[in-house]
């Protein structure tokens, strides 16, 4: 892995909330899921949040999901 690789995963492995919120913005995941026409229900656990919890949970040294959970329930994680 690249020095530069390294220290990205150490960042986002370390934050608190939903890192990938600033870099996959939800526009960017609302325009996606548009454009494939999928249809899916409003609830806490939407694409949106779904993908950034899955992203920061395969990052992290903490794998299980009671972390990524942990993570979307954090203040001012999204």
């Amino acid at each position: 892995m690249t020095l530069r690789v390294q220290i990205l995963k150490d960042k986002f492995s370390q934050s608190l909330g939903l890192p990938f919120k600033e870099l996959l913005p939800e526009s960017v995941i609302r325009l996606a899921i548009s454009e494939l026409k999928i249809k899916y229900k409003k609830r806490l656990f939407d694409p949106l949040i779904t993908l950034w919890a899955f992203l920061s949970q395969v990052l992290d040294t903490d794998k299980t999901c009671n972390n990524a959970v942990s993570k979307i329930i954090a203040p001012k994680s999204w």
